[in-house]
């Protein structure tokens, strides 16, 4: 029997919520999409970790660093796996991002088993199979996911430019943010049904790779999903080729299949996006808000796509 996923901890540091609580709390809290902030609001969130000068590798190990120091305990001892932006794929970035990874906390990635996911918010669904994978071998694992994103540098200010114009109202980005989540495996839980996942990174088969994995999705389907859970992206016509794609669902999709966009209150978390949305339908499924069939799909901006089915399995009464 394959193993379901227990949540044992996680945190979360998102630039309109630097603690877990309100994180989690954002899609019920009905935020706009976007804060205009004064000079005097400038320390809300976590925009003055970020420096738009920096590069991408930096900007990624402060939020990292941002993030370790709020978790209670250290990760060296369990697998981590890193789920990074689709940018990280260049070989430069990233050796320079694990260069500053070992240099800073040199255990953290020394387990065996620690793995790095430059896919984006695919990363998350991919790790959870991989997971599930290692669990065959040793279900004593205890590991952690990381997400780290800073998607939107091209929106923040820099201090100067603030101090430039005291007496004015800017708009900053906050969508940035790291997130963390400990896993263990139990007969009871989150069960992971199954899960499709398309790799080929070609922007021209974005309607096509959609249709695709979502044609897979319902061959393996025998009941109506209860909620969908769409990705979060500023592409429009990757949107475009969600929305195309659902139809391919049908006819497990009817009146009452709910559907959760976060990112109305989130911000597009980029990597971060796909494991926020993953804790969401967990915490669901486990208050039992949602107990029946939930698909969580994602989309990358370069074409990585990938989507899974979840349900709820209960404790088994003696």
């Amino acid at each position: 029997m394959a193993h379901c996923f227990r949540l044992k901890d996680y945190g979360a540091v998102l630039g309109k919520a630097p603690d877990t609580d309100s994180a989690m709390l954002l899609p019920d809290l009905r935020l706009a999409p976007q804060q205009w902030l004064s000079e005097e609001l400038w320390s809300v969130g976590l925009d003055p970790l970020i420096d738009q000068s920096d590069s991408m590798a930096v900007q990624l190990f402060r939020l990292l660093s941002f993030l370790l120091a709020k978790l209670p305990q250290p990760l060296s001892a369990q697998p981590v796996y890193l789920l990074l932006p689709e940018s990280m794929e260049d070989a430069g970035q990233l050796a320079a991002f694990t260069r500053l990874i070992r240099q800073q906390y040199p255990e953290l990635l020394t387990h065996k088993r620690s793995r790095i996911f430059p896919y984006g918010a695919c990363s998350a669904l991919m790790a959870l199979k991989t997971i599930q994978q290692d669990w065959q071998h040793d279900p004593t694992l205890t590991p952690w996911m990381l997400a780290i994103d800073s998607p939107l540098q091209q929106f923040r200010l820099s201090n100067q430019q603030l101090a430039a114009e005291p007496n004015s109202c800017l708009p900053v980005s906050l969508s940035e943010g790291a997130i963390a989540a400990q896993w263990s495996a139990d007969s009871a839980g989150l069960h992971y049904c199954f899960n499709e996942t398309e790799l080929t990174s070609q922007q021209a088969q974005h309607d096509e790779g959609m249709q695709a994995l979502f044609a897979h999705i319902a061959q393996q389907l025998d009941r109506p999903l209860t909620t969908v859970y769409r990705p979060d992206n500023g592409n429009a016509a990757v949107a475009e080729a969600w929305l195309s794609a659902c139809g391919k669902l049908h006819p497990w999709l009817s009146a009452e299949t709910s559907y959760e966009f976060l990112a109305y209150q989130t911000g597009e978390l980029g990597s971060c996006g796909g494991l926020y949305r993953l804790l969401h339908l967990y915490l669901a499924q486990q208050n039992q808000v949602n107990t029946a069939l939930s698909l969580q799909s994602e989309q990358g901006q370069l074409g990585f796509r990938s989507a899974a089915v979840f349900c709820w399995h209960p404790a088994a009464v003696i």
